[in-house]
């Protein structure tokens, strides 16, 4: 009996640990779903007019409401299989959209929309510059040219409603810096190690 409490005290013990060892998941978390947001652009031709364009929207919940906040307006839109929704005609103004026991969000309009919308071309942009300019990178090293440049793919990602000028250029600029930086960090850490 002396000899075999230890024994089953310990058999206890892993059997606990190999439980909590099974119950680890083996594949990545889920990604979180984008953030609701959503803009009111003016339509062409007509002052009096708006179109409501959104993303982050749950197509499971059902349509996208669209309250006008300074009027009497409103619509509906569907939501698509990715999350995003366009509206038909409304009445301009200031809108919020949102979904019952969904999302919500204040659409942005004007400069603040075109603000908006330049910001995440540029942070998009920034981040493919990073990833394609590691691999690039990567590839190279380990292909034995570690003397090799950067060569800059330049075609931006636009979608939805389109960035300014401005926003472009900003955008063009992240996307080449974090290209060069990501190329020449895995020139360093694959053609040193």
């Amino acid at each position: 009996m002396t000899l075999f409490t230890p024994l089953m005290a310990c058999s206890l013990a892993i059997g606990a640990a190999a439980t909590g060892w099974a119950a680890t998941p083996k594949t990545a978390p889920a990604a979180a779903p984008a953030a609701a947001a959503c803009f009111v652009e003016a339509k062409a031709g007509d002052a009096t007019k708006a179109i409501v364009s959104g993303e982050g929207f749950d197509k499971a919940k059902g349509k996208v409401f669209l309250d006008q906040t300074d009027g009497a307006g409103g619509g509906t839109a569907t939501v698509g299989d990715d999350g995003k929704f366009t509206s038909g005609d409304v009445a301009a103004g200031k809108y919020k959209a949102f979904q019952n026991g969904g999302a919500t969000a204040n659409c942005l309009g004007g400069q603040e929309a075109q603000d908006a919308i330049n910001q995440k071309l540029i942070t998009a942009e920034r981040q493919r510059g990073a990833k394609e300019g590691f691999t690039d990178g990567k590839a190279l090293a380990q292909a034995g040219n570690c003397d090799a440049e950067p060569k800059l793919n330049n075609q931006q990602n636009l979608q939805g409603l389109v960035p300014d000028a401005a926003g472009k250029k900003q955008a063009k600029e992240a996307h080449d810096q974090a290209y060069t930086a990501a190329f020449d960090s895995a020139l360093k850490r694959y053609c040193t190690d």
